[in-house]
């Protein structure tokens, strides 16, 4: 028997996901949780976890790390709203293994489990288009990047401040800020909020 945990801010979405897959033979889902923290306070190993991304006082993102230290084992599937190809690209380096897009909820989850248990990845019709489009645009904001310019551009999408760039790449702050004023300079933008939208409207 399968164990699947479900780790969803919306209690209603997460109990009718609960439903669905109790209804899947071999696969049982026991514990739902509604806050990442509620979980990381009685962390509880599983086969499966379903993730939302944007959730109280932690997001999805940063829960697949702190799943997987745990149990490496486990497989992690993402279930949520964030289609942008940042967030999906992001939670799959993270070691996510599937990617299901919440306006997709009729997906069977007989499918995703079947897909997964024999080694592939799956992902939601939506999704896969936004990979697919990812790769077939021949040139993509970041190739416009040096490697020390994609560094810092990583740190800004990532949420980090200049202050935690320059400790996590062993750069003086004010050289940080130096590579920031050459990166919207050459972007033609003038704030963090612009970089955003360019790289969602590039990506």
């Amino acid at each position: 028997m399968k164990q699947i945990i479900i780790i969803e801010d919306d209690i209603h979405l997460a109990h009718e996901m609960q439903e669905n897959i109790n209804s899947i033979e071999n696969m049982h889902c026991r514990h739902v949780f509604i806050n990442p923290i509620d979980y990381l306070e009685n962390p509880i190993e599983a086969d499966f976890f379903l993730l939302d991304i944007v959730m109280p006082e932690m997001s999805g993102l940063e829960m697949i790390e702190r799943i997987l230290k745990l149990y490496p084992k486990s497989v992690i599937i993402m279930n949520t709203i964030q289609d942008d190809s940042e967030t999906i690209f992001k939670a799959l380096q993270l070691g996510a293994s599937g990617y299901i897009d919440k306006q997709s909820f009729e997906t069977k989850f007989t499918e995703v489990f079947e897909c997964i248990g024999n080694g592939g990845a799956y992902m939601t019709p939506k999704i896969a288009r936004r990979v697919i489009e990812f790769f077939n645009n021949p040139r993509t904001i970041m190739q416009e990047l040096t490697v020390r310019e994609k560094d810092i551009v990583n740190g800004i999408l990532d949420g980090l401040s200049y202050k935690m760039i320059a400790s996590k790449h062993d750069l003086a702050l004010d050289t940080v800020r130096m590579y920031v004023k050459k990166v919207y300079r050459k972007l033609s933008i003038n704030s963090k909020s612009e970089l955003f939208k360019l790289m969602r409207s590039r990506l």
